[in-house]
């Protein structure tokens, strides 16, 4: 439907362009050129990300749409900075126009056609959660404001006759070269590993903690390859007195469940932890607090003591954020603090930061 409604648009729009003298309209058709380009090269990518898992990649192809949207955006940039150079020389060397109504009609005609796409590619993006298809909705969005411009430009010049034809080519420019920036921006972010939305994080943890048995979870991870294929792995606690086979029995079924609720792959690391020595309870939150001392936003998990005659290991993880700046000096400032109210009390702490 894009790449039939683009070509229609570009052969109207250039003939309008040509017998109005008009350098906005013709840059704008070459605008719905670009669009009927990047409807092709949004079909050849959805077709590439449904190819199923292979040997070379195991985890699919679906990250070909992110590749789709960049190359999209690309053209989008493309097509701006050439209406901007046209546009630039029309405002330098002006040259008469021959406006009519005809030209008015069709960009008219365009700003409903285009209005209507991008309703459409919006509408199926959301369907099947199309990075490729909303970029393509975004494209269609921006041409509406685009002709819009245009159009209000050769209205203006038609009945004043003063010429805006550039400035208003130099603004659709600048407003094409803004949003392929957008498109670009926010594709290149889930390509590099974005983080997951923290709706889904907290829905996955309400999922996982509304079982009986679960104590808490950590070390959520949550990989994308693709809209609708993901990977989730995390670190689900139960109490070391349950009977392991119950335990595993039920993280079986919860990796089962996560699997249908969120097409996903799914991988449950079982954490055991002693929820019934009353010395282990008291030293976690001994460290708890020391750690709180340090800094609020710290927080800890994985927490075992190994007891010994002459001294006692505390072993654990710290989760910081990625805004905290005394990474490097941490595990020595927590082993003070701890020394400083028993000398017999040995950390082993990790340091890790948070994937969600």
């Amino acid at each position: 439907m894009g790449l039939v409604a683009n070509l229609l648009l570009f052969s109207v729009k250039l003939l309008a362009g040509l017998l109005s003298s008009s350098v906005a309209i013709i840059a704008d058709a070459f605008n719905n050129l670009s669009d009927a380009g990047s409807s092709i090269v949004t079909l050849v990518g959805l077709r590439m990300a449904s190819t199923p898992p292979d040997k070379e990649h195991p985890f699919g192809h679906g990250r070909m749409e992110y590749v789709t949207a960049v190359v999209i955006a690309i053209m989008i940039l493309f097509a701006g900075f050439e209406l901007a150079k046209s546009s630039i020389g029309e405002i330098l060397n002006p040259a008469e126009k021959a406006f009519g109504l005809i030209s008015v009609i069709i960009l008219i005609a365009s700003i409903v056609i285009k209005l209507w796409l991008a309703l459409f590619y919006k509408n199926i993006g959301n369907r099947i959660h199309s990075a490729a298809l909303w970029a393509a909705a975004t494209d269609s969005r921006n041409d509406v404001i685009c002709t819009s411009v245009v159009l209000a430009s050769t209205v203006f010049g038609w009945l004043t006759e003063i010429s805006v034809d550039g400035y208003a080519g130099t603004f659709v420019a600048v407003f094409i070269m803004w949003s392929g920036f957008s498109v670009l921006r926010d594709t290149i972010s889930p390509l590099l590993g974005q983080a997951p939305e923290q709706d889904l994080v907290c829905d996955i943890k309400e999922t996982v903690l509304a079982h009986d048995g679960i104590i808490g979870i950590h070390d959520l991870i949550v990989h994308s390859y693709g809209p609708g294929n993901r990977i989730i792995s995390l670190h689900a606690e139960v109490s070391s007195s349950e009977d392991m086979m119950r335990s595993h029995d039920l993280i079986d079924r919860i990796e089962r469940e996560i699997m249908g609720k969120y097409n996903a792959v799914a991988c449950i690391h079982m954490d055991p932890v002693d929820t019934d020595d009353e010395r282990v309870k008291a030293l976690r939150l001994f460290v708890e607090e020391v750690l709180a001392a340090i800094d609020q936003s710290l927080t800890l998990h994985d927490f075992r003591v190994v007891f010994g005659e002459t001294h006692t290991n505390l072993i654990f993880d710290v989760v910081v954020p990625f805004h905290y700046k005394k990474t490097k000096d941490l595990c020595e400032e927590v082993q003070r603090r701890v020394w400083d109210t028993d000398p017999q009390l040995f950390t082993v702490a990790t340091i890790e930061n948070s994937y969600t």
